[in-house]
This record gives C-alpha cells, structure tokens and sequence, in this order.
C-alpha cells in the first residue's frame, strides 16, 4: 500500500514548544537590536584606523618575514618569568580559592542564604581584573614579578572560587546520603563523599586557569608587572619591529606548548 506525501500530517509540537519557541525568537531579536544600537552609538574615525593599520600592522608583518634573533634569548628568559609568574599565581589563588569555595556552595550549608556572603565575597574579588591589580600592585611594591604575583593570585582566587562553588553544588548527594544513614560524621561526609567526586573536575580547572594566568602574565607587563611583557612594550616604545615579532613567535610557541601539554593532562583527570 502506498501512502502519498500529503496524507501524512506531522503534529503540531506543544504548546510549551511553540511558547519557547516564540521566547527564543524575542530573546534573538532584543539581542540584535541591542547590538545594532551600541554600534550606532560607536563613534570610529575610519581613515585613522586605515592609517595607523598601515603605519603599524604594516611593518609588523615585515618583521615576522625577518625575525631578529638579537632578542631570542631575552625573549625566552623573561618568557620563563611569566611562568613563574602563572605557577605561583594560580597555586595561589587555588590554595585560597578551596575553602571559600565551600563557604559559597549552598548545597553543603544546610540553607543557600548561608551561602551568600561566601558568594559575594567572591562576585566581590572578581570585580577587578588583572591589569588593575597589576597597576595598583605595581604602585604599591613597585615594578617586578611580585606585582604580577599578586594580580593573578587574587584574581584567580573569584574565578577558581566561583567554578569550583558550582562544581560542589552539582554532585551527586547519594554518597553523603548514604554514609549519614550509616552514621558517619560530617568530617567523613565531607573526606569519602564530596572530595572524591570534586577533586578531579577542581585539577582540572586549575590547569585552565593555569593556562589563563599565563597569558595575563605575559600582558601584566605592560604596566610593569615583571614578564615578557615589560620586554614587549619597550620595543613597541621604539617601533623595533623585527625584536618585537620575535617576542610575539616566542609567546605564541610557549602557550601552544603549555596548552597542549594542559590538555592532555585535562583530559586525563576528568
């Protein structure tokens, strides 16, 4: 027996559906109209932006195609301080981060206002991001790698703490369940039920930051927060295009080579 295409009716989906649907659509649209508007309000010189693509990019290109090795050396010396820089940083803000991390999850709290004030405390040190800490670090200690310490130290700390307060508040409660019912104290509760089940996703987590921290930490320079950074910037002071291509394909090789290594190790944990 055949059957035509137009005896065969596809339903009508929900109406639930069809009202998310609808909702979807309006959100879409709001967002392009948004857009549309702040890009009417942009005021953009663009024969300026030509010109100064041309006096600048320009140039940079050239030097790419004859990279100085004068400043190889250097470059990777103060490279490796921006590691340095990253490591310390995000130990740092991981140590701290892990048990504010449980004064904000809700879940382990008893009642979620519990967790408010551990929440803004966090919302709180996110606020600011690395390059002012690194401006008033470097104010306050005055130029060099403890400043660019501090500044991704602390800024880790509201990013590390906020991710790892919802990793907590997204695990499974049948193994505290069930070792409460069989008597166990909190402590165990919290030593054989919750640690287990965050400690991977909380490894993992700090290698992504890791791998964050260590590109701010090659920018923090620019404020004199110690890195390649401070290297970057002076060439860039005196238009040393060839030194200046050379640090950048010495950041660009490092990061590739830390992300692909952190990755990997990623992958592993969870």
């Amino acid at each position: 027996m055949e059957i035509s295409l137009d005896e065969i009716r596809i339903p009508e989906p929900p109406a639930q559906v069809r009202w998310a649907r609808r909702v979807l659509w309006m959100i879409l649209l709001t967002v392009l109209l948004l857009m549309a508007l702040c890009l009417l309000n942009i005021s953009v010189d663009w024969n300026r932006v030509a010109s100064g693509l041309q006096r600048n990019l320009t140039p940079l290109l050239r030097g790419f195609s004859r990279p100085s090795g004068a400043v190889f050396n250097l470059a990777v010396q103060r490279m490796f301080e921006s590691f340095n820089m990253a490591v310390v940083g995000t130990t740092i803000g991981g140590i701290l981060s892990f048990p504010l991390s449980f004064l904000a999850a809700s879940n382990l709290l008893g009642s979620g206002r519990l967790a408010i004030p551990g929440k803004a405390f966090l919302a709180a040190i996110r606020t600011f991001p690395e390059l002012l800490l690194g401006i008033i670090f470097v104010s306050s200690f005055g130029p060099g790698q403890l400043a660019g310490i501090m500044a991704v130290g602390i800024n880790s700390i509201g990013f590390l703490g906020k991710v790892f307060a919802d990793i907590i508040e997204g695990i499974d409660p049948g193994p505290s369940e069930a070792l409460l019912a069989t008597g166990a104290s909190p402590l165990h509760v919290f030593r054989y039920a919750v640690i287990p089940q965050v400690l991977p996703e909380f490894l993992s987590t700090v290698l992504y930051r890791f791998e964050v921290n260590l590109r701010s930490s090659a920018t923090l320079g620019l404020v004199g927060a110690g890195g390649v950074g401070v290297l970057l910037v002076q060439r860039i002071q005196f238009r040393r295009w060839e030194e200046i291509s050379t640090i950048l394909l010495v950041i660009v090789a490092f990061v590739i080579v830390v992300d692909t290594l952190s990755s990997f190790l990623r992958k592993k944990l969870v």
